[in-house]
């Protein structure tokens, strides 16, 4: 998939959160197999073009090396709030059936804003052009010469 339409698979994102709650139906370790592999084909046909994409702008704004360690840390600190959120919810008694839907209509509902933030900023003008992919790598921001 092209750097360029990788906004196109946020509607996969929404699915995934969908097919996540489907697992509430299952009774069947044959049958939770193959949903579990298409939750899993579903996610990483989201986050790599996602990751790719989150790379590269953070590359052209800040380098590579900044980039990625930004986004290590947003997503570490991301698996605590939502440890910390699932502690809470057994902590508070509720079964897993519903601790399944509430994680599938939070990963549907965010990827649905994120969805309407981007299509409103198209509407504004094309934000595409932020990928960088008008300029050739590594060409977004140029140094000033070296002072001896």
């Amino acid at each position: 998939m092209p750097l360029r339409k990788s906004v196109g698979v946020l509607p996969v994102g929404i699915a995934m959160g969908l097919v996540v709650m489907i697992m509430n139906f299952v009774r069947d370790v044959w049958v939770a197999m193959p949903l579990m592999i298409v939750v899993g084909a579903l996610a990483g046909y989201f986050v790599v073009p996602m990751n790719a994409l989150l790379q590269h702008r953070g590359h052209i704004l800040m380098g590579a090396g900044h980039s990625i360690a930004v986004q290590n840390f947003n997503e570490n600190l991301s698996i605590l709030v939502m440890l910390a959120l699932y502690a809470a919810m057994i902590k508070a008694d509720l079964s897993i059936y519903a601790i399944i839907v509430i994680f599938g209509l939070f990963v549907s509902a965010s990827m649905v804003l994120v969805w309407r933030r981007h299509q409103a900023n198209q509407r504004e003008g094309d934000s595409l052009h932020l990928i960088g992919m008008d300029k050739p790598h590594g060409t977004a921001a140029p140094r000033p010469p070296a002072e001896h």
